[in-house]
């Protein structure tokens, strides 16, 4: 019989040589376009002529799409059986629709190119990780090792992304988008396809441990809903207290380095007390670095609740890929891994919506409402961690 590894004999199939090294260059890839887009990308639309109400549309489109393209490419990515050909795919439409955009003018056609990109590249990211997270069950490879350099490209991104786009315009932001995806077509033509999975019972069963399930993903999409109004208006409230930009920029930079050494370690970490303590802790964590924030603290104390974003961010995140790795079954790993966005992108986009007016009314006090909604998802992680009587495997 042959294991969801490919070996005959029950043991894991070797590793391809340099198959984390491959890994790591497939998240630094993505992330390069993802860095260039969140912060430049209302930029461009400006650029193109569009107005405040038509960005926010603009912006809207993709997180719509998202929602409807995660579940069904999760599902297609286990009936095919072939995870690296799909993402080689997705990735190939999204260079065709990056460069549909970038020669885009009027708002239809960009709304219309928008959404024929985010079908593609939106759910990208949710089956990066259930490959990744396949081969990390097999013992081929470390998640959280070759995730944070998706952490480091994203944060170069930003860095010569600004420097750049100020030497060439904002014109040429989708152009630096499309670079960026064709690096990413690059590397994962050079992932290797894994085998097709053995059709297997899923290792959580019953009513009660399956609940426990998704109050542990409910759990941590909680936590990083919290930090809703941190990305929305931390640098709007650290302006207001008079630091520079650059100022504000090492403080962003400090926040994601944190994270990258999460990620490095945090294997480690998910294995010795499991995914729904760390969810509990990134939630504990969060009540705490976002009430601090509410009081706008000095620069001092600002570094290190940044510091924080270690274990409300990048613990959290680990330990709810590593839940769904350890509660599905590999044949059903892209379906999983993608419901689990799935759901993370609802709480945050309504969190996101809700940023706004709690920030008009109460300023930095809407700390406290992220601060609450951590709370709301440590509570959660402690209710999953008892619904889960059993001891699941680790997924690596």
């Amino acid at each position: 019989m042959v294991n969801p590894a490919g070996k005959a004999d029950g043991r894991p199939a070797p590793a391809p040589p340099a198959l984390g090294l491959r890994l790591g260059g497939a998240y630094a890839a993505f992330f390069l376009a993802m860095g260039i887009q969140l912060p430049y990308l209302p930029l461009w639309f400006q650029h193109r002529g569009l107005g405040p109400e038509a960005i926010g549309v603009a912006l809207a489109v993709p997180m719509l799409v998202r929602l409807v393209s995660m579940p069904l490419l999760g599902l297609l990515s286990d009936r095919l059986g072939r995870p690296k050909a799909l993402l080689v795919a997705l990735a190939l439409a999204t260079v065709g629709g990056m460069g549909m955009l970038a020669l885009s003018v009027d708002f239809l056609a960009i709304l219309v190119t928008l959404a024929f990109t985010a079908l593609a590249w939106m759910p990208s990211l949710s089956l990066l990780d259930s490959y990744a997270s396949r081969q990390a069950r097999a013992g081929r490879a470390d998640y959280g090792k070759a995730r944070q350099w998706g952490s480091a490209s994203f944060l170069v991104a930003n860095l010569v992304g600004g420097v750049l786009i100020g030497m060439l315009g904002a014109g040429s932001v989708v152009l630096m988008m499309l670079a960026g995806q064709l690096a990413y077509v690059l590397a994962t033509l050079a992932l290797p396809e894994l085998p097709r999975p053995e059709r297997r019972p899923a290792p959580v069963t019953g009513r009660r441990a399956r609940l426990g399930v998704l109050s542990g993903i409910v759990a941590a999409a909680l936590v990083q809903a919290s930090h809703a109004t941190l990305y929305a208006f931390a640098s709007v409230s650290w302006k207001a207290q008079g630091y520079s930009f650059t100022a504000i920029g090492v403080l962003w930079a400090v926040g994601v380095a944190a994270e990258m050494a999460l990620f490095r370690f945090g294997t480690r970490l998910v294995v010795r007390f499991g995914p729904h303590a760390l969810i509990a802790v990134g939630g504990i964590t969060a009540v705490v670095r976002f009430a601090a924030m509410a009081s706008e603290p000095p620069l001092a104390v600002l570094v290190l609740l940044q510091l924080l974003h270690a274990f409300t961010f990048a613990a959290t995140f680990l330990a709810m890929v590593e839940l769904v790795s350890r509660s599905v079954s590999e044949h059903r790993s892209g379906t999983g891994q993608t419901a689990a966005a799935w759901i993370g992108s609802i709480l945050m986009s309504s969190a996101n919506v809700a940023s706004g007016p709690l920030w008009a009314a109460f300023g930095p006090l809407a700390f406290l409402v992220s601060s609450a909604i951590g709370l709301v998802g440590a509570l959660a992680a402690l209710l999953a961690a008892r619904l889960q009587p059993h001891s699941s495997g680790s997924g690596g």
